[in-house]
């Protein structure tokens, strides 16, 4: 129960807004008290809860992620073949909707021009989606599985 009231709250300030610190702090939250029913998984509970619990977990870890590199890069949009940061644990995680845009001539990122780059909040605010649908997912199956 603990973890679905962290897991509820982190999806609650997702979806309402909320700050990057107090996100990290949240995530921490929740990912300690998962930790715990991690450790202790019920016989009875499916399985497939425990994944979704995992994909809600990830979703919102790769959300920092992104914000980090975000407040690291001064809000500059990096581009994806620059090599500077990883894109693909974002890009396997969303698949298809993660939104990736290219810079396009009178960007004022010049030496970019024909780059493609992963829009921040675009980006963050999908991370979030999935990982709430995921979490509201496996929240739906335990309160079935113990009623």
């Amino acid at each position: 129960m603990k973890f679905l009231e962290e897991g509820a709250k982190t999806n609650a300030k997702t979806s309402q807004g909320v700050s990057f610190i107090e996100l990290r702090e949240q995530v921490a939250n929740a990912r300690a008290a998962y930790d715990l029913i991690s450790a202790t998984w019920p016989s009875d509970f499916p399985n497939d809860c425990r994944e979704d619990f995992e994909k809600a977990l990830k979703g919102w870890s790769l959300s920092l992620d992104l914000w980090s590199i975000k407040i690291n890069s001064d809000g500059y949009p990096w581009p994806i073949e620059s090599g500077i940061y990883d894109h693909t644990p974002f890009l396997n995680f969303a698949g298809d909707k993660l939104i990736i845009k290219v810079f396009s001539e009178g960007s004022p990122y010049t030496s970019s021009i024909g780059k493609h780059y992963l829009p921040y909040d675009d980006n963050i605010s999908i991370l979030f989606s999935i990982a709430g649908a995921s979490f509201n997912s496996g929240r739906d199956k335990v309160l079935l599985a113990i009623q």
